[in-house]
Protein backbone atom coordinates (compact mmCIF):
# COMPACT_ATOMS: atom_id res chain seq x y z
CA UNK A 1 0.00 0.00 0.00
CA UNK A 2 3.10 2.56 1.16
CA UNK A 3 4.75 1.48 -2.33
CA UNK A 4 1.28 2.21 -4.30
CA UNK A 5 1.33 5.85 -2.66
CA UNK A 6 5.25 6.40 -3.02
CA UNK A 7 4.68 5.52 -6.91
CA UNK A 8 1.15 7.94 -6.80
CA UNK A 9 3.70 10.51 -5.10
CA UNK A 10 6.47 10.37 -7.63
CA UNK A 11 4.16 10.13 -10.53
CA UNK A 12 2.76 13.42 -9.80
CA UNK A 13 6.01 14.79 -9.53
CA UNK A 14 7.27 13.53 -12.11
CA UNK A 15 4.27 14.93 -14.45
CA UNK A 16 4.69 18.36 -12.54
CA UNK A 17 8.21 19.26 -13.83
CA UNK A 18 7.18 17.90 -17.47
CA UNK A 19 3.80 20.68 -17.05
CA UNK A 20 6.39 23.23 -15.81
CA UNK A 21 9.11 22.32 -18.44
CA UNK A 22 5.89 22.49 -21.17
CA UNK A 23 4.84 25.70 -20.03
CA UNK A 24 8.10 27.28 -20.28
CA UNK A 25 8.85 25.80 -23.78
CA UNK A 26 5.17 27.25 -24.88
CA UNK A 27 5.98 30.68 -23.58
CA UNK A 28 9.41 31.29 -25.22
CA UNK A 29 8.99 28.81 -28.50
CA UNK A 30 5.55 31.40 -29.08
CA UNK A 31 8.16 34.22 -29.74
CA UNK A 32 9.21 32.76 -32.93
CA UNK A 33 8.77 30.85 -36.17
CA UNK A 34 11.82 30.55 -37.42
CA UNK A 35 12.71 27.78 -35.61
CA UNK A 36 10.97 24.77 -37.85
CA UNK A 37 11.89 21.21 -39.21
CA UNK A 38 10.68 21.40 -42.80
CA UNK A 39 7.17 23.31 -42.74
CA UNK A 40 6.75 22.35 -38.98
CA UNK A 41 7.34 24.63 -35.74
CA UNK A 42 9.41 23.82 -32.74
CA UNK A 43 6.09 24.60 -31.11
CA UNK A 44 3.96 22.24 -33.10
CA UNK A 45 6.21 19.62 -32.42
CA UNK A 46 5.49 20.56 -28.65
CA UNK A 47 2.18 19.85 -28.96
CA UNK A 48 1.84 17.12 -30.70
CA UNK A 49 4.66 15.31 -27.88
CA UNK A 50 2.10 16.77 -25.45
CA UNK A 51 -0.77 15.30 -27.06
CA UNK A 52 0.72 11.94 -26.79
CA UNK A 53 1.42 12.12 -23.18
CA UNK A 54 -2.38 13.33 -22.29
CA UNK A 55 -3.26 10.51 -24.86
CA UNK A 56 -1.40 8.23 -22.02
CA UNK A 57 -3.04 9.86 -19.14
CA UNK A 58 -6.38 9.62 -20.36
CA UNK A 59 -5.41 5.39 -20.69
CA UNK A 60 -4.81 5.54 -17.17
CA UNK A 61 -7.45 7.01 -16.51
CA UNK A 62 -9.94 4.70 -17.87
CA UNK A 63 -10.62 6.66 -20.96
CA UNK A 64 -12.88 8.89 -19.06
CA UNK A 65 -12.20 12.76 -19.11
CA UNK A 66 -13.83 15.43 -17.76
CA UNK A 67 -14.87 18.51 -19.87
CA UNK A 68 -15.36 22.17 -18.52
CA UNK A 69 -18.92 23.06 -20.72
CA UNK A 70 -18.15 26.31 -22.59
CA UNK A 71 -14.69 24.41 -23.61
CA UNK A 72 -16.51 21.58 -24.91
CA UNK A 73 -18.70 23.62 -26.79
CA UNK A 74 -15.29 25.38 -28.24
CA UNK A 75 -14.18 22.00 -29.85
CA UNK A 76 -17.45 21.15 -30.85
CA UNK A 77 -17.31 23.88 -32.98
CA UNK A 78 -14.09 22.73 -34.09
CA UNK A 79 -14.84 19.65 -34.76
CA UNK A 80 -17.70 20.55 -37.00
CA UNK A 81 -15.68 23.14 -39.03
CA UNK A 82 -13.02 20.16 -39.45
CA UNK A 83 -15.74 17.46 -40.56
CA UNK A 84 -17.09 20.31 -42.95
CA UNK A 85 -13.45 21.11 -44.88
CA UNK A 86 -12.40 17.68 -44.97
CA UNK A 87 -16.35 16.81 -46.96
CA UNK A 88 -15.78 19.76 -49.21
CA UNK A 89 -11.64 18.27 -50.16
CA UNK A 90 -13.44 15.57 -51.01
CA UNK A 91 -15.72 17.38 -53.72
CA UNK A 92 -12.45 19.45 -54.60
CA UNK A 93 -11.24 16.73 -56.47
CA UNK A 94 -13.23 17.67 -59.35
CA UNK A 95 -10.59 20.20 -60.12
CA UNK A 96 -7.58 20.48 -62.40
CA UNK A 97 -4.46 20.73 -60.45
CA UNK A 98 -1.09 22.30 -60.95
CA UNK A 99 1.97 21.18 -59.32
CA UNK A 100 4.70 23.60 -59.40
CA UNK A 101 7.85 21.34 -59.18
CA UNK A 102 7.40 17.57 -56.94
CA UNK A 103 5.92 18.58 -53.92
CA UNK A 104 5.50 15.97 -51.16
CA UNK A 105 2.79 13.32 -50.51
CA UNK A 106 1.04 15.82 -47.79
CA UNK A 107 1.07 18.62 -50.62
CA UNK A 108 -0.92 16.73 -52.49
CA UNK A 109 -5.39 17.24 -52.39
CA UNK A 110 -7.24 15.89 -49.26
CA UNK A 111 -3.95 14.80 -47.82
CA UNK A 112 -3.27 18.65 -47.45
CA UNK A 113 -6.51 19.18 -46.17
CA UNK A 114 -6.42 16.11 -43.70
CA UNK A 115 -2.75 17.71 -42.09
CA UNK A 116 -4.46 21.15 -41.85
CA UNK A 117 -7.34 19.46 -39.89
CA UNK A 118 -4.69 17.71 -37.42
CA UNK A 119 -2.81 20.39 -37.20
CA UNK A 120 -5.69 22.65 -36.05
CA UNK A 121 -7.16 20.15 -33.71
CA UNK A 122 -3.59 19.96 -32.08
CA UNK A 123 -3.94 23.72 -31.65
CA UNK A 124 -7.38 23.98 -30.16
CA UNK A 125 -6.42 20.94 -28.24
CA UNK A 126 -3.55 22.69 -26.71
CA UNK A 127 -5.44 25.72 -26.23
CA UNK A 128 -8.48 24.31 -24.16
CA UNK A 129 -5.65 21.87 -22.19
CA UNK A 130 -3.74 24.89 -21.23
CA UNK A 131 -6.85 26.44 -20.62
CA UNK A 132 -8.02 24.16 -17.52
CA UNK A 133 -4.60 24.16 -16.29
CA UNK A 134 -4.67 28.43 -16.04
CA UNK A 135 -8.53 28.00 -14.83
CA UNK A 136 -7.74 25.63 -12.11
CA UNK A 137 -4.21 26.52 -11.03
CA UNK A 138 -3.24 30.64 -10.82
CA UNK A 139 0.51 30.25 -10.35
CA UNK A 140 0.81 28.08 -13.89
CA UNK A 141 -0.63 31.17 -15.73
CA UNK A 142 1.39 33.02 -13.71
CA UNK A 143 4.35 31.63 -14.66
CA UNK A 144 3.40 31.03 -18.41
CA UNK A 145 2.56 34.88 -18.71
CA UNK A 146 5.38 36.29 -17.33
CA UNK A 147 7.61 33.74 -19.46
CA UNK A 148 5.65 35.06 -22.54
CA UNK A 149 6.33 38.30 -21.76
CA UNK A 150 9.88 38.60 -21.01
CA UNK A 151 10.80 36.20 -23.97
CA UNK A 152 8.99 39.10 -26.30
CA UNK A 153 11.10 41.51 -24.61
CA UNK A 154 13.86 40.05 -24.82
CA UNK A 155 13.25 39.52 -29.36
CA UNK A 156 12.45 43.61 -28.91
CA UNK A 157 15.81 43.83 -27.42
CA UNK A 158 17.22 42.17 -30.30
CA UNK A 159 15.64 43.98 -32.59
CA UNK A 160 16.80 47.05 -31.33
CA UNK A 161 20.61 45.94 -30.91
CA UNK A 162 20.58 44.46 -34.53
CA UNK A 163 19.66 47.73 -36.11
CA UNK A 164 22.64 49.47 -36.41
CA UNK A 165 24.00 46.00 -37.98
CA UNK A 166 21.79 46.35 -40.30
CA UNK A 167 22.40 50.01 -41.17
CA UNK A 168 26.26 48.78 -41.25
CA UNK A 169 25.21 46.18 -44.04
CA UNK A 170 27.06 43.81 -41.68
CA UNK A 171 24.33 41.11 -41.35
CA UNK A 172 20.62 40.95 -41.29
CA UNK A 173 19.26 39.58 -38.04
CA UNK A 174 16.54 40.88 -35.80
CA UNK A 175 16.37 44.05 -38.83
CA UNK A 176 16.52 43.44 -42.62
CA UNK A 177 16.31 44.46 -45.57
CA UNK A 178 17.22 48.29 -47.67
CA UNK A 179 14.39 49.86 -45.18
CA UNK A 180 15.68 48.31 -42.24
CA UNK A 181 12.39 46.89 -40.81
CA UNK A 182 12.99 45.19 -37.04
CA UNK A 183 11.24 41.62 -36.87
CA UNK A 184 12.82 40.19 -33.48
CA UNK A 185 12.59 36.26 -34.04
CA UNK A 186 10.38 36.14 -36.68
CA UNK A 187 10.76 35.90 -41.05
CA UNK A 188 9.24 38.94 -41.69
CA UNK A 189 8.35 42.56 -40.21
CA UNK A 190 4.65 42.03 -40.61
CA UNK A 191 4.15 38.96 -38.82
CA UNK A 192 6.60 39.85 -35.96
CA UNK A 193 4.29 43.07 -36.00
CA UNK A 194 1.17 41.38 -34.93
CA UNK A 195 3.05 39.21 -32.44
CA UNK A 196 4.56 42.11 -30.70
CA UNK A 197 0.68 43.53 -29.90
CA UNK A 198 0.23 40.49 -27.82
CA UNK A 199 2.87 40.86 -25.73
CA UNK A 200 1.74 44.57 -24.96
CA UNK A 201 -1.63 42.80 -23.90
CA UNK A 202 -0.41 40.13 -22.22
CA UNK A 203 2.26 43.03 -20.34
CA UNK A 204 -1.04 44.78 -19.53
CA UNK A 205 -2.87 41.49 -18.48
CA UNK A 206 -0.08 41.03 -16.34
CA UNK A 207 -0.47 44.58 -14.47
CA UNK A 208 -3.75 44.64 -13.82
CA UNK A 209 -3.47 41.50 -11.75
CA UNK A 210 -0.07 42.94 -9.95
CA UNK A 211 1.90 40.15 -11.89
CA UNK A 212 4.78 43.27 -13.00
CA UNK A 213 6.18 45.90 -11.29
CA UNK A 214 5.03 49.08 -12.98
CA UNK A 215 8.43 50.35 -13.76
CA UNK A 216 9.45 47.51 -15.09
CA UNK A 217 6.58 47.34 -17.46
CA UNK A 218 7.21 51.14 -18.72
CA UNK A 219 10.54 50.09 -19.62
CA UNK A 220 9.58 46.93 -21.23
CA UNK A 221 6.37 49.17 -23.19
CA UNK A 222 9.16 51.84 -23.95
CA UNK A 223 11.37 49.33 -26.01
CA UNK A 224 8.96 47.35 -27.53
CA UNK A 225 7.06 50.20 -28.63
CA UNK A 226 10.48 51.22 -30.39
CA UNK A 227 11.00 47.70 -31.75
CA UNK A 228 6.75 48.17 -32.66
CA UNK A 229 7.28 51.06 -35.39
CA UNK A 230 10.89 49.40 -36.41
CA UNK A 231 8.67 46.57 -37.93
CA UNK A 232 6.61 48.85 -40.35
CA UNK A 233 3.81 46.50 -40.10
CA UNK A 234 0.97 47.07 -41.73
CA UNK A 235 -1.60 44.69 -40.85
CA UNK A 236 -0.35 45.38 -36.82
CA UNK A 237 -0.72 49.43 -37.53
CA UNK A 238 -4.34 48.70 -38.62
CA UNK A 239 -4.90 45.36 -36.19
CA UNK A 240 -4.15 48.40 -33.42
CA UNK A 241 -7.05 50.81 -34.81
CA UNK A 242 -9.47 48.05 -35.28
CA UNK A 243 -8.92 47.36 -31.42
CA UNK A 244 -8.98 50.47 -30.10
CA UNK A 245 -12.19 51.11 -32.08
CA UNK A 246 -13.86 48.02 -30.42
CA UNK A 247 -12.30 49.27 -26.94
CA UNK A 248 -14.60 52.43 -27.61
CA UNK A 249 -17.70 50.60 -28.55
CA UNK A 250 -17.65 48.34 -25.59
CA UNK A 251 -16.70 51.32 -23.07
CA UNK A 252 -19.66 52.76 -21.21
CA UNK A 253 -17.63 55.44 -19.93
CA UNK A 254 -17.71 59.04 -21.62
CA UNK A 255 -14.30 59.64 -20.41
CA UNK A 256 -13.19 56.71 -21.09
CA UNK A 257 -14.65 57.30 -24.74
CA UNK A 258 -12.44 60.53 -24.96
CA UNK A 259 -9.42 58.49 -24.21
CA UNK A 260 -9.69 56.08 -26.50
CA UNK A 261 -10.23 58.68 -29.71
CA UNK A 262 -7.29 60.95 -28.05
CA UNK A 263 -4.92 57.49 -28.37
CA UNK A 264 -6.08 56.53 -31.75
CA UNK A 265 -5.01 60.00 -33.13
CA UNK A 266 -1.73 59.87 -31.17
CA UNK A 267 -1.52 56.31 -32.71
CA UNK A 268 -2.00 57.89 -35.93
CA UNK A 269 0.34 60.37 -35.97
CA UNK A 270 3.11 58.69 -34.65
CA UNK A 271 2.67 55.94 -37.45
CA UNK A 272 2.62 59.05 -39.78
CA UNK A 273 5.54 60.50 -38.47
CA UNK A 274 7.26 57.02 -38.41
CA UNK A 275 6.36 54.97 -41.87
CA UNK A 276 4.36 56.20 -44.86
CA UNK A 277 1.27 53.63 -44.51
CA UNK A 278 -0.58 55.29 -47.35
CA UNK A 279 2.55 54.50 -49.88
CA UNK A 280 2.64 50.97 -48.37
CA UNK A 281 -0.54 50.39 -49.31
CA UNK A 282 -0.52 52.44 -52.62
CA UNK A 283 2.38 50.22 -53.73
CA UNK A 284 0.14 46.78 -53.09
CA UNK A 285 -2.80 48.25 -55.12
CA UNK A 286 -0.39 49.40 -57.91
CA UNK A 287 1.20 45.72 -57.94
CA UNK A 288 -1.72 44.05 -57.69
CA UNK A 289 -3.11 45.80 -60.55
CA UNK A 290 -0.37 45.10 -62.79
CA UNK A 291 -0.08 41.84 -61.23
CA UNK A 292 0.01 40.30 -64.59
CA UNK A 293 2.22 42.49 -66.32
CA UNK A 294 4.98 42.35 -63.48
CA UNK A 295 4.63 38.81 -63.11
CA UNK A 296 6.56 38.26 -66.16
CA UNK A 297 9.49 41.16 -65.75
CA UNK A 298 9.88 39.79 -62.22
CA UNK A 299 9.39 35.89 -63.26
CA UNK A 300 12.42 34.59 -60.67
CA UNK A 301 11.38 37.01 -57.76
CA UNK A 302 9.14 35.46 -55.32
CA UNK A 303 7.87 38.36 -54.19
CA UNK A 304 6.08 39.42 -57.53
CA UNK A 305 4.62 35.90 -58.44
CA UNK A 306 3.70 34.85 -55.14
CA UNK A 307 2.58 35.82 -51.60
CA UNK A 308 0.32 38.99 -51.40
CA UNK A 309 0.57 40.89 -54.21
CA UNK A 310 -0.21 37.63 -55.98
CA UNK A 311 -3.15 36.44 -53.28
CA UNK A 312 -4.70 40.31 -54.17
CA UNK A 313 -5.00 39.23 -57.95
CA UNK A 314 -5.84 35.53 -57.59
CA UNK A 315 -7.81 34.94 -54.31
CA UNK A 316 -11.26 37.44 -56.07
CA UNK A 317 -11.33 34.80 -58.86
CA UNK A 318 -11.64 32.12 -56.63
CA UNK A 319 -14.05 33.35 -54.77
CA UNK A 320 -16.03 34.46 -57.41
CA UNK A 321 -15.55 30.87 -59.49
CA UNK A 322 -16.63 28.93 -56.30
CA UNK A 323 -18.22 30.97 -53.62
CA UNK A 324 -19.76 28.01 -51.80
CA UNK A 325 -17.71 25.55 -51.57
CA UNK A 326 -14.12 26.88 -52.08
CA UNK A 327 -11.45 25.11 -53.78
CA UNK A 328 -10.46 22.90 -50.95
CA UNK A 329 -8.59 23.83 -47.53
CA UNK A 330 -4.60 23.72 -48.74
CA UNK A 331 -5.36 23.49 -52.83
CA UNK A 332 -4.56 27.44 -53.07
CA UNK A 333 -0.72 26.69 -54.19
CA UNK A 334 -1.85 23.63 -56.52
CA UNK A 335 -4.88 25.54 -58.39
CA UNK A 336 -3.84 28.53 -58.35
CA UNK A 337 -2.17 28.52 -61.58
CA UNK A 338 -5.42 27.60 -63.57
CA UNK A 339 -6.01 30.34 -66.27
CA UNK A 340 -8.94 31.31 -64.77
CA UNK A 341 -7.26 32.58 -61.79
CA UNK A 342 -3.94 33.01 -63.04
CA UNK A 343 -5.22 35.03 -66.18
CA UNK A 344 -2.07 35.89 -68.41
CA UNK A 345 0.03 36.36 -65.54
CA UNK A 346 3.64 33.61 -64.91
CA UNK A 347 3.63 30.41 -63.41
CA UNK A 348 4.32 30.06 -60.25
CA UNK A 349 8.13 28.85 -59.44
CA UNK A 350 7.31 27.44 -56.00
CA UNK A 351 3.93 25.91 -53.91
CA UNK A 352 2.19 29.54 -52.97
CA UNK A 353 -0.07 30.78 -50.23
CA UNK A 354 -1.49 33.91 -50.63
CA UNK A 355 -0.78 35.41 -46.67
CA UNK A 356 -4.00 37.13 -46.67
CA UNK A 357 -5.29 35.95 -43.38
CA UNK A 358 -8.69 34.62 -43.29
CA UNK A 359 -9.25 36.77 -46.56
CA UNK A 360 -7.42 34.36 -48.45
CA UNK A 361 -9.03 31.33 -46.99
CA UNK A 362 -12.58 32.29 -47.99
CA UNK A 363 -11.02 30.86 -51.99
CA UNK A 364 -9.97 27.79 -49.97
CA UNK A 365 -13.09 27.24 -47.58
CA UNK A 366 -15.99 29.35 -49.26
CA UNK A 367 -17.61 32.15 -47.51
CA UNK A 368 -20.02 30.45 -45.45
CA UNK A 369 -17.45 27.77 -44.34
CA UNK A 370 -15.18 30.81 -44.05
CA UNK A 371 -17.86 32.33 -42.00
CA UNK A 372 -18.19 29.23 -39.19
CA UNK A 373 -14.40 29.64 -38.84
CA UNK A 374 -14.60 33.32 -38.05
CA UNK A 375 -17.31 32.15 -35.36
CA UNK A 376 -14.85 29.64 -34.03
CA UNK A 377 -12.64 32.48 -33.91
CA UNK A 378 -14.93 34.96 -31.62
CA UNK A 379 -16.20 32.24 -29.28
CA UNK A 380 -14.29 33.21 -26.63
CA UNK A 381 -14.19 37.13 -27.34
CA UNK A 382 -18.43 36.40 -26.94
CA UNK A 383 -18.33 34.66 -23.89
CA UNK A 384 -16.00 36.74 -22.05
CA UNK A 385 -18.46 39.60 -23.21
CA UNK A 386 -20.98 37.44 -22.09
CA UNK A 387 -19.47 37.02 -18.36
CA UNK A 388 -18.81 41.00 -18.48
CA UNK A 389 -15.13 40.60 -18.15
CA UNK A 390 -12.96 43.46 -18.13
CA UNK A 391 -11.51 44.56 -21.09
CA UNK A 392 -7.56 43.73 -21.04
CA UNK A 393 -9.00 40.01 -20.43
CA UNK A 394 -11.30 40.71 -23.84
CA UNK A 395 -8.90 41.76 -25.41
CA UNK A 396 -6.90 39.06 -25.14
CA UNK A 397 -9.64 36.80 -26.68
CA UNK A 398 -9.85 39.82 -29.12
CA UNK A 399 -6.15 38.70 -30.50
CA UNK A 400 -6.45 35.80 -32.37
CA UNK A 401 -9.78 37.23 -34.88
CA UNK A 402 -7.20 40.17 -34.97
CA UNK A 403 -4.03 38.16 -36.29
CA UNK A 404 -5.62 35.80 -38.61
CA UNK A 405 -8.22 38.51 -40.24
CA UNK A 406 -4.90 40.91 -40.94
CA UNK A 407 -3.02 37.75 -42.54
CA UNK A 408 -1.58 35.86 -39.63
CA UNK A 409 -1.95 32.28 -40.96
CA UNK A 410 -3.76 29.54 -38.61
CA UNK A 411 -1.04 27.93 -37.50
CA UNK A 412 0.37 30.66 -35.78
CA UNK A 413 1.03 28.94 -32.41
CA UNK A 414 0.91 32.31 -30.23
CA UNK A 415 -2.89 33.12 -30.66
CA UNK A 416 -3.91 30.02 -29.50
CA UNK A 417 -1.42 30.51 -26.37
CA UNK A 418 -2.94 34.25 -25.68
CA UNK A 419 -6.60 32.56 -26.18
CA UNK A 420 -5.74 30.19 -23.85
CA UNK A 421 -4.87 32.66 -20.68
CA UNK A 422 -7.72 34.64 -21.97
CA UNK A 423 -9.99 32.09 -21.60
CA UNK A 424 -8.19 30.41 -18.35
CA UNK A 425 -8.25 34.45 -16.25
CA UNK A 426 -11.37 34.92 -17.01
CA UNK A 427 -13.16 31.38 -15.56
CA UNK A 428 -10.46 31.69 -13.05
CA UNK A 429 -11.91 35.07 -11.70
CA UNK A 430 -15.48 34.21 -11.80
CA UNK A 431 -15.49 31.10 -10.02
CA UNK A 432 -13.44 32.84 -7.43
CA UNK A 433 -15.97 36.13 -7.44
CA UNK A 434 -18.86 33.14 -6.65
CA UNK A 435 -16.44 31.72 -3.81
CA UNK A 436 -16.09 35.33 -2.26
CA UNK A 437 -19.93 36.31 -2.92
CA UNK A 438 -20.82 32.58 -1.03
Amino acid sequence: MEQERDATISRKTADSRWLKIFLFLTGTLASTIVLKVGQVQYLEILYFIELFVLLAVFCRSDYRIRWFRPYLRIANWYLFFSFATFVLSIFALRYDFYFPGPVSALKYPVAITVSRIIELLASVSIMLYLASKFRTDRSKITFTMRVYFWVGFASAVFSIVSYPISIAKISDLGAYGPSHRMRGFYNEGGPYGLYLISVFLVGIALYKLGWVNKYHLLLAFVTLAIAFLGTQSKAAFCAILVILLVNGLLTRKFGRRVMLIAAIAVFLVTVYQFVDLGAGVRNYQRLSLAYEWLSHRHAKDGNFVLGRVAGAFIVPKMVEAHPIVGVGWGNYGIVRDAPEYRGAAAFAPANDDPGLGIAGMAAELGLPLTFDLVICLILPFIYLRRMQSPLYLTNLALLQPMVHLFGGQLNLTYPWVVTAFALGLAYSLREEMRIEGG
